[in-house]
């Protein structure tokens, strides 16, 4: 692996963005931040879920963003909102906090 803009080989990006740097299930009313350096990357509901106010959205702009992109460009934060089973929501979270119900969240940098 090169350093920089080059970190990953394309194989290991792809499979980056496919959340293959780990999974974590919650179940509880805890919030859940990944491991230093990583964000989650997909939110899959396992069961009906309402996500509480520690559900943040990641404020760093990526590449491919408008010009001014601001926090909450690349995901949402959520307060309140409830999902249905079977909804897999896309984005970059620093954390995910649920009131009830279950996800599934997938790793990624």
């Amino acid at each position: 692996m090169a350093g920089g803009i080059h970190k990953y080989t394309s194989s290991e990006s792809q499979n980056i963005g496919l959340g293959q740097l780990g999974s974590a299930y919650l179940s509880d009313t805890s919030t859940y931040s990944p491991p230093s350096g990583q964000v989650i990357i997909a939110i899959q509901v396992i069961d009906d879920a309402v996500f509480g106010s520690g559900t943040v959205g990641e404020s760093t702009a990526h590449t491919g963003q408008a010009t001014g992109a601001t926090a909450g460009t690349n995901s949402d934060a959520f307060g309140s909102d409830s999902f249905a089973v079977g909804t897999t929501l896309y984005g970059r979270w620093t954390g995910v906090h649920i009131t009830s119900g279950a996800v599934m969240l997938y790793i990624g940098v």
